[in-house]
């Protein structure tokens, strides 16, 4: 099987996700290439893998969002015309930014009519995706989670090292948040609560790129405000980002609002406790791999809910390594050449063939398909 994906492995230095899902699935002998606009029209793959069609609405241009969004639905267009089939993995419901709704509002009905099937990384997305989108209830669906990254970030400290590089002892409590800094992160809600957090000793560390000059300015008055509060507002390396994970006791992704989170499996993947809202599918990532690596919160984040996930944190016995086995890439990139060929109609979309078809690739996986 030829597969066109969108991205396939360009963006691996950024997030390694396309990266390791398309190399383990080459190694299940399917044909991955990039989604070039020529491919597309000439119809060079069997099937499209497309993963954030709406990241043209995050730039600031309506011109360039407005031209690009045409091209790019005129291009999936003439490639359905010569059979080549449209699978989406639904990672956000809307474009991160938002820059452009009105564009992207009428975006969503002409992409949605050139989907084949839809893969969803939890159960709550799925019911949250075909909530909001109705039409993709009729399509073809499948739930597979994201994967690990364990292979991709290897810190080159220990905690101890790694605490002694950014001046901090073995016994300060730290804090983490790692990640590009957007909005819908709410970070400064993090910071609003460490402040009410009293214990001199302990830090927050902040690291990543905020998306705008105004987020870049707030965070750093928290930081101006506070010397506990640590700000590397940049995009780190992959080894700096690892060790600033191993250094810390509890990583907090205090999202408004989320449907997935690969930062929290790469917290997980560091083998570091994570503090989350009870939202999209993070409820379901502390059910898989319990409550002693991911504690879950209702409401707002305040400073006596992070003091209580610190303690937490720190005092809870654990096994040395997150349990992560379900989250493997090679029942992953099974599960999903499966779900190619029941779209391109090579396999039964029966549901209990594709149960015992999941069940065969990884017992207790938490893979699912849903026959429509």
């Amino acid at each position: 099987m030829r597969v066109l994906a969108s991205p396939a492995l360009i963006n691996r230095w950024l997030n390694p996700y396309n990266w390791l899902l398309n190399t383990h699935l080459e190694r299940q002998g399917v044909d991955v290439g990039g989604a070039a606009p020529w491919r597309l029209l000439r119809g060079q793959g069997d099937l499209c893998h497309l993963h954030w069609p709406d990241h043209m609405f995050n730039q600031r241009s309506a011109a360039r969002a407005a031209m690009g969004s045409r091209a790019f639905l005129h291009l999936l267009r003439e490639g359905r015309r010569q059979r080549m089939r449209i699978v989406w993995t639904v990672h956000n419901l809307r474009a991160h930014d938002g820059q452009h709704p009105a564009l992207e509002q009428a975006f969503w009905p002409e992409f949605l009519s050139l989907v084949d099937g839809a893969i969803h990384l939890s159960r709550a997305g799925r019911d949250a995706a075909e909530t909001q989108l109705p039409e993709l209830g009729e399509r073809r669906s499948f739930v597979i989670p994201h994967g690990h990254y364990r292979s991709e970030y290897v810190p080159t400290r220990n905690r101890d090292g790694a605490r002694a590089a950014r001046g901090l002892s073995g016994a300060d409590p730290v804090v983490l948040f790692s990640g590009r800094i957007r909005p819908y992160k709410n970070v400064p809600a993090l910071l609003r609560a460490f402040r009410e957090y009293d214990n001199p000793r302990a830090y927050c560390l902040i690291t990543g790129a905020p998306a705008s000059r105004e987020l870049r300015q707030e965070l750093q008055s928290f930081g101006q405000a506070d010397r506990r509060v640590r700000l590397e507002l940049q995009h780190l390396r992959r080894a700096d980002l690892a060790n600033a994970l191993t250094a810390c006791d509890l990583v907090v992704l205090p999202y408004r609002e989320i449907l997935n989170s690969g930062s929290a499996l790469l917290a997980l993947s560091l083998d570091r406790p994570v503090l989350v809202p009870r939202r999209g599918a993070l409820a379901e990532l502390a059910d898989a791999v319990g409550d002693t690596w991911v504690r879950c919160y209702d409401g707002e984040l305040t400073g006596r809910v992070l003091s209580e996930a610190i303690t937490w944190a720190r005092q809870t016995a654990r096994s040395a390594r997150a349990p992560l086995g379900q989250f493997g890439w090679t029942a992953i990139a099974r599960a999903h050449r499966h779900a190619y060929a029941v779209v391109c109609d090579r396999a039964s979309a029966s549901e209990s063939t594709l149960a015992t078809i999941v069940r065969a690739v990884s017992p207790n996986a938490g893979v699912e398909a849903v026959a429509q």
